[in-house]
């Protein structure tokens, strides 16, 4: 659910102005509604083929948002709040049977915008953006915790393999590996076994003490803005660190 906010238009259209590109405008344009996208949309078949939930149709709401620009109304923008969030997981198969190649994903994507100019939001997101913003994670783990958890993962390797480390901010290393924040959380062993990897493979890597989470769920939100933030962490903390690839978990 997305709490109730008052109606901007005027940042809507703003929102409008700023995601509307020729591109967009030409896939939105040019579809023929020919439905070899619908048998592609899981939403599509488990709702029994409901024609309001083929990928073209909700591209037309889209469509129909940006045509809108300052003329939206709170009917309009609930409906198309529910479509956006709820309707579509932005998986692309609709765009691998396009005959168009037209990128439903990015659509919805660029729905969810106008959505976020409106503070029309996941709640669940929300407080997850607001998250990387305080912590630089996505699971509220503080600095100290986090390392305090590489150190306890880095005793554990020890038993078994003994002069394992778990380098931290480890200045010129060849690889920085950043985390999904549910690992720290939730799978701390996870780390420890990548740094058996490392070790057995002599690979020269680090991890390093901010900037390690490299999830990106404001993308999902459509915050755009958040996720430049939230990728630019770890941008900045690869760049202090003077490394030369960043390796991601999974």
């Amino acid at each position: 659910m997305a709490e109730v906010t008052a109606l901007d238009p005027k940042k809507f259209k703003e929102a409008v102005k700023d995601k509307s590109n020729a591109r967009l405008k030409m896939w939105l344009e040019i579809c023929a509604h020919c439905g070899l996208c619908a048998d592609t949309c899981h939403f599509y078949l488990a709702n029994d083929k409901d024609p309001e939930m083929i990928p073209a149709v909700k591209g037309r709401k889209v469509l129909e948002a940006l045509r809108k620009k300052d003329k939206i109304d709170e009917e309009f923008l609930e409906d198309f709040y529910w479509t956006i969030y709820g309707e579509c997981t932005m998986c692309r198969r609709c765009t691998m049977f396009c005959p168009f190649g037209i990128d439903i994903a990015t659509i919805t994507s660029t729905g969810r915008g106008l959505c976020v100019s409106q503070g029309k939001v996941p709640e669940n997101l929300k407080k997850t953006i607001a998250s990387y913003y305080e912590h630089g994670n996505q699971m509220e783990i503080t600095q100290e915790e986090w390392i305090d958890t590489l150190q306890w993962m880095e005793e554990e390797l020890q038993e078994e393999l003994p002069g394992a480390t778990i380098p931290i901010d480890k200045k010129g290393a060849k690889v920085l590996y950043t985390v999904n924040a549910r690992e720290p959380k939730f799978y701390p062993m996870d780390i420890s076994q990548v740094a058996r990897v490392f070790y057995l493979a002599g690979e020269d890597w680090t991890m390093s003490s901010k900037g390690w989470d490299d999830t990106n769920l404001a993308m999902f939100a459509g915050d755009l803005k958040a996720a430049a933030y939230i990728s630019q962490l770890v941008r900045d903390a690869a760049e202090e660190l003077e490394v030369r690839r960043v390796a991601i978990t999974e």
